[in-house]
């Protein structure tokens, strides 16, 4: 280790390498800025701050996760071909990938399933999900996501999006209970 290699350098490596290593792809690059997310071959992070407190850094993992996650098991072309037409089934559509992609993350490796609760967590607290003010129909896709999520991990889900998932879960329970029950 350089003398001069900090905590925050140490932890970008780790997650770099650990990113790369969950995505399945060898050629991937992992770099960190601003624009985070998928840019072919190249994934880009979002940057850790010189003090990184034990939640930041769970979330920053469970973002990096869910890039590799999504990388190594999204097929992009079935996934346009099973696309259904209008915003909302779209949105639902994109959730329940969402959810099926990171619970096969969650279900594999337990750290990873705590990341990506801690960086779901964030995503509904920062969106204000959970207030108690949600309209139903603008939090159908997201409450899908987390029901789907919580089915097939069976791991609870954290209180801000549980709120959200609870929102539906009587009528999604009620019409698709059976069907639910077979995803496990």
């Amino acid at each position: 280790m350089a003398k001069d290699t900090t905590p925050q350098d140490l932890f970008k490596a780790a997650l770099a390498a650990t990113t790369k290593a969950m995505s399945a792809d060898r050629d991937l690059e992992i770099g960190f800025g601003p624009d985070v997310g998928d840019h072919g071959t190249r994934l880009v992070l979002r940057p850790p701050p010189v003090e990184i407190a034990p939640e930041l850094a769970a979330r920053i993992r469970g973002e990096a996760d869910a890039l590799a996650l999504r990388k190594a098991h999204h097929d992009a072309a079935a996934h346009f071909a099973g696309r259904p037409q209008g915003d909302l089934p779209r949105r639902v559509y994109e959730a329940a990938e969402t959810a099926r992609i990171e619970s096969l993350g969650a279900n594999a490796m337990t750290g990873t399933a705590g990341n990506l609760d801690a960086a779901l967590d964030f995503r509904c607290r920062s969106t204000n999900f959970g207030n108690g003010s949600e309209d139903p129909e603008a939090i159908l896709a997201p409450a899908l996501e987390f029901l789907l999520r919580e089915k097939l991990t069976g791991r609870e889900l954290p209180e801000s999006a549980r709120r959200v998932a609870d929102v539906w879960r009587e009528k999604v329970e009620a019409r698709a209970g059976e069907a639910l029950s077979t995803l496990l």
